[in-house]
């Protein structure tokens, strides 16, 4: 036969996405025992037939005849397929191997392809071993002597060994009663308690709709129990949860492990469920504090991509009094370099020079005029300038002289992460599909990368970096400078980028801020993070409430969001001001809107143009007055945030880790602690007149009218568009000024 195999196209694992698969793969890319296997392929136009030819264990079985199937389209991803022939293996028992070919009518053969088909095995010898390290911690990992007494009642232990790291896993069942309570797993968009739920720790950019599932650009694979203990489990790899999904009296844990099947843990046990969370940052390390001016309003849009619209902007805020203290660029740079201005003139260098700011020069028809004396009028205002980032190193579509010479320095040095065979990796999700991944493991690499980038500090004085994307990394074995694998480090590559780039920008200015979307366990210490990209729905509004909560559980208490949504068309005036409400009383408020190829209507989330879209005039004095008003809290969140940097407790308390004992507050999930002292009750459903709130038992004060109500009780209250539910703790001591 003639092996054409540009005639039939089957790759087993495809891209390695983490959730989906392509319609020329293998399902599942790792069989277990007893699962039938789907395998795709694609055949020319004309072929008129497709076999499969397998054996197991050596013996070969009866050729299978695939199926044709409608072409594949309507997708950016699908739109590739047509031709696609499907077959299905049938299950095998453990242990078996499977060695299976594609053929035509014509001839036409693929290679052989190969897979391993493993069980799960009891594995009773193994029990989880306890050590106390300090009051209210310890250590456990997988051993086959048992000791320690912990508020964890281990049922079964079971294994997966193949021939594949994906393979390596352990699977632990524990016992869970019914009333159990999960919170925490990172940031999470679909709930408070996850209970219920499979949540698995795979960071990954989730375009929009997060909410809708489980998926999330922070995981952790921490979590805190109502039972009156945390767990975190001491790994980089994949691994999920099972909370009372499967059975509603058990919970499991099945995760990867390394090939002597080593799994660690650290617990945490204290009555006070809160305490949980600053006991885990007291391990992973606390949360930095943010400088104060990160506690202002923050500014952005992504089409504010010249220095003409960035001005016209700014002038507005002053004009409309909208005090704002930060400034986000995402469309500084040009697309070749990400690191030099958009339109800047300059004589291009070798890769491996750097440049200064007077190696540019700008022409006044440029989009950006003069960068330096921007930014000084900027901080002469008090507002002060975050430019945006990615770890990406894009394939250029046309040829350029800098990014030429930038990428033989990249490739020949050794700075990208490589596939398998040394090569460098190329990108697989839709965002920078193509380009290369920046090697963060390598210092040379983080040398000569951030260095590119010195003379923005050094020179023009930026504040910071918007540290967007990595969440780019798929393939288990992509390899990386230090040794390890994308089976490890998949999860921690974003907290690796985001961490050398918070140590760059405080080396050379030490009141600098990175802005983050992906992380992962310890994501606190480099701050601060927002909730990534979503529409202007009332569903996103809720979801991000749940994710900042989650997030703080999580360890990471200074986050934001955009408020009312940065995609697609305009919140509603409603939606919009309901979400700045909340937003005033969120450790970081920010408006931002995503790229429109500047049509008009412009759909910025500005208030002045959420104004005009809407013929509202209710929302420039009532957004006006949430920013006032969060001016005037600012002793007080400045006091909470750092008290959030001292404990590593949230600045978004959730109520029933707050209240632990009181059940009633899992009925309320979007209601929270803002600081130790204000209960925030953000309406969530458009056309409210009147909202219920739960007041936990004690005194509280109405932030509005002084009222004095006894806790412990629901309440009703009337919520006008300019008023959010807020309510005092009598250590309380500053007043509203109306």
């Amino acid at each position: 036969m003639n092996a054409l195999p540009q005639s039939l196209v089957h790759i087993p694992f495809g891209n390695e996405h983490p959730y989906e698969q392509e319609p020329i793969e293998r399902t599942p890319r790792h069989p277990l025992a007893g699962q039938p296997v789907r395998l795709g392929v694609q055949a020319q136009p004309e072929t008129a037939q497709v076999r499969v030819e397998w054996q197991v264990n050596g013996v070969p079985q009866t050729a299978i005849t695939a199926q044709r199937l409608a072409d594949r389209g309507g997708d950016e991803r699908n739109a590739q397929y047509s031709g696609l022939w499907q077959a299905e293996l049938p299950a095998q028992p453990d242990g078996a191997n499977v060695v299976y070919s594609f053929v035509d009518d014509a001839g036409h053969e693929t290679a052989q392809f190969e897979y391993k088909v493993v069980g799960w095995q009891d594995a009773p010898q193994l029990r989880l071993q306890w050590q106390q390290v300090k009051p209210g911690v310890w250590r456990g990992k997988l051993s086959d002597s048992a000791m320690g007494e912990v508020p964890l009642l281990l049922l079964r232990v079971e294994q997966l060994k193949g021939n594949h790291a994906e393979t390596q896993r352990a699977r632990l069942t524990f016992a869970s009663p019914i009333d159990e309570a999960f919170y925490g797993f990172g940031e999470r968009f679909n709930a408070l308690d996850q209970r219920g739920q499979r949540v698995d720790v795979r960071c990954f950019e989730q375009y929009k709709t997060q909410y809708e599932g489980t998926r999330t650009y922070i995981p952790m694979p921490f979590f805190v129990s109502s039972r009156g203990y945390g767990l975190l489990v001491e790994s980089l790899r994949y691994m999920a949860f099972d909370l009372a999904a499967s059975a509603a009296d058990t919970w499991t844990l099945e995760a990867e492990t390394d090939e002597n099947g080593t799994l660690e843990f650290v617990l945490y046990v204290n009555d006070d469920l809160l305490a949980i969370t600053g006991m885990f940052c007291d391990y992973t390390g606390k949360p930095e504090l943010p400088p104060d001016w990160a506690f202002g309003l923050w500014m952005s849009g992504n089409e504010w991509n010249s220095q003409a619209r960035v001005v016209e902007e700014v002038n507005a805020t002053l004009q409309h009094d909208i005090p704002a203290t930060v400034l986000v660029i995402e469309a500084w740079s040009d697309e070749a370099t990400f690191y030099i201005w958009n339109d800047a003139q300059y004589l291009p260098q070798m890769g491996a020079e750097r440049f200064r700011y007077t190696d540019f020069t700008f022409p006044p028809d440029g989009k950006w005029t003069n960068p330096k004396a921007m930014i000084d009028w900027l901080h002469s205002l008090g507002i002060r300038i975050i430019l945006w980032q990615v770890p990406a190193f894009k394939k250029a579509d046309a040829p350029h002289a800098q990014h030429d010479a930038d990428t033989a320095h990249f490739i020949e040095s050794g700075y990208a992460v490589k596939d398998a065979d040394g090569e460098p990796h190329r990108i697989r999700p839709f965002w920078f599909r193509g380009g290369m991944l920046w090697d963060v493991t390598n210092p040379d690499a983080r040398e000569w990368w951030l260095g590119k980038r010195t003379y923005l500090l050094e020179d023009l004085h930026i504040d910071g970096f918007k540290t967007d994307g990595g969440e780019h990394l798929w393939g288990y074995d992509v390899q990386f400078a230090d040794g390890r694998t994308g089976a490890e480090l998949w999860n921690e590559y974003p907290l690796q980028y985001i961490k050398a780039y918070h140590e760059f920008a405080k080396q050379h200015n030490p009141d600098s801020l990175t802005f983050s979307r992906a992380g992962f366990t310890g994501a606190g210490r480099f701050p601060a993070h927002w909730a990534g990209d979503e529409n202007s729905t009332w569903e996103a509004f809720r979801g991000s409430i749940l994710a900042g909560l989650s997030a703080g559980i999580s360890g990471v208490p200074f986050w934001g969001w955009d408020i009312g949504g940065f995609s697609g068309d305009i919140p509603s005036a409603e939606l919009y001001l309901r979400a700045a409400a909340m937003a005033a009383f969120c450790p970081i408020m920010q408006y931002h809107a995503e790229y429109n190829a500047h049509q008009l209507p412009r759909r910025d989330r500005t208030p002045w143009n959420i104004a005009e879209r809407t013929g509202d005039e209710r929302v420039l004095p009532v957004f006006r007055k949430f920013v006032k008003l969060r001016e005037q809290l600012m002793p007080y969140i400045l006091k909470e945030a750092a008290h959030s940097a001292e404990t590593g407790l949230p600045m978004m308390r959730a109520l029933p880790l707050v209240y632990a004992n009181d059940a009633d507050c899992r009925a309320f999930p979007y209601q929270y602690l803002f600081g130790r002292d204000l209960l925030v009750v953000p309406v969530t459903e458009p056309g409210a007149e009147t909202w219920r709130v739960y007041l936990p038992v004690g005194e509280w004060t109405d932030y509005w009218t002084g009222d004095r109500i006894e806790g412990g009780q629901v309440i009703t209250r009337g919520v006008a568009l300019d008023v959010i539910p807020v309510y005092a703790r009598a250590a309380f001591t500053q007043t509203a000024h109306m």
